[in-house]
């Protein structure tokens, strides 16, 4: 079976470089073009690989006919418009976390992947851990019980000090592209993991708000709890926490135990980490278990998206689209909550 070819929409977003890297180093697809507007991307995407065709629109890369799936790496805004474009143009799509810039982003999005009836998925970074996916089946395997409360925090000291590069600071200090600050950079990581723990919750409260950074239009930091009819989520995420500790991917309470994901963290963009471990603590005691690793066709996110096509398998898991959108719907009520105050019910209408 020929290799499908493959195009990037976008190079602003710095999650792009480790997934070109996983691209190149796999047998599963050949990345044949990229179109992004940045010249100095450019030179960027030509040092890694001097045969690429680069576009400086969106729409060249597009109108070609030799491609047969399309990545994007965009702002969150321009993301969701491109992913759209892209399965209208029958071309199954993946795209980088959070979906989109704003739940009727997100919603558009999903309409137009089950309307051209392709593959749609939302890489998470984080989806890609062993330790916390580990984390997550022992979860919703009952491994402490029912759950009570599930705990994530996310975050560090503010893009430009995290070494995020000026294209991707740009939009992401950007609330019109980016669709917020801290809270969509990061309440989105945690929402998802309630999401596949717990289900969508029935409610959010959150406060988003700007401590540290005066000159930041969007919230530096912000907290949110999810109201479920037997559990709570609470959500952290922050733009000026200094360090990477705690080094905790989740933390789960449950009636019977705990469970506590040990995950390093990195301290500059782009930073690989450690594979981290997971704590079962019970009335019995407490155990550190080492994750087991990922499938070999699970081990990033181009090489899941590609199995996935190769195969003909949906995407399932954190990555599945419906996730996406509700993940989405979950940020959206807590910006609507902070700025009115009040405790948002879900559905959002």
């Amino acid at each position: 079976m020929a290799r499908p070819r493959v195009g990037i929409l976008g190079l602003s977003h710095d999650h792009v470089w480790p997934n070109l890297a996983a691209l190149a180093a796999g047998d599963l697809g050949e990345l044949v073009a990229v179109a992004e507007p940045d010249p100095l991307l450019h030179e960027r995407v030509h040092r890694l690989s001097g045969g690429l065709a680069v576009h400086e629109r969106y729409d060249a890369l597009l109108d070609r006919q030799d491609l047969d799936a399309a990545l994007v790496f965009a702002d969150n805004r321009t993301s969701a418009t491109l992913a759209r474009h892209a399965l209208a143009r029958g071309l199954p799509v993946m795209v980088e976390k959070p979906m989109a810039a704003d739940l009727a982003g997100a919603e558009a999005l999903l309409a137009a992947a089950r309307a051209a009836r392709l593959p749609l998925m939302v890489n998470w970074p984080t989806a890609w851990r062993p330790a916390l996916r580990h984390g997550v089946a022992l979860a919703c395997a009952g491994a402490v019980g029912e759950p009570v409360q599930l705990s994530h925090r996310g975050g560090h000291a503010g893009p430009r000090e995290f070494g995020c590069s000026p294209q991707f600071c740009d939009w992401l200090y950007d609330a019109a592209r980016n669709g917020g600050g801290a809270l969509v950079d990061y309440c989105g990581y945690g929402a998802m993991l309630c999401r596949l723990v717990l289900g969508q919750p029935a409610a959010v409260t959150a406060v988003a708000t700007r401590l540290r950074k005066p000159g930041l239009a969007s919230e530096d930091n912000a907290v949110a709890i999810l109201s479920y009819p037997r559990a709570l989520g609470l959500l952290e995420a922050s733009w000026t926490q200094v360090g990477a500790e705690p080094a905790l991917a989740m933390t789960l309470y449950g009636d019977r135990g705990t469970l506590l994901v040990h995950q390093p963290r990195a301290v500059r963009e782009g930073q690989s980490v450690a594979v981290g471990s997971v704590q079962l603590v019970t009335a019995e005691g407490s155990r550190l278990l080492d994750p087991p690793p990922l499938p070999p066709e699970e081990r990033d996110g181009p090489t899941y998206f590609l199995s996935c096509l190769r195969a003909g398998r949906d995407i399932t898991g954190p990555c599945a689209p419906d996730v996406g959108r509700d993940v989405q719907e979950v940020v959206a009520a807590a910006l609507q909550s902070s700025a009115t105050g009040r405790r948002v019910p879900l559905p959002l209408s």
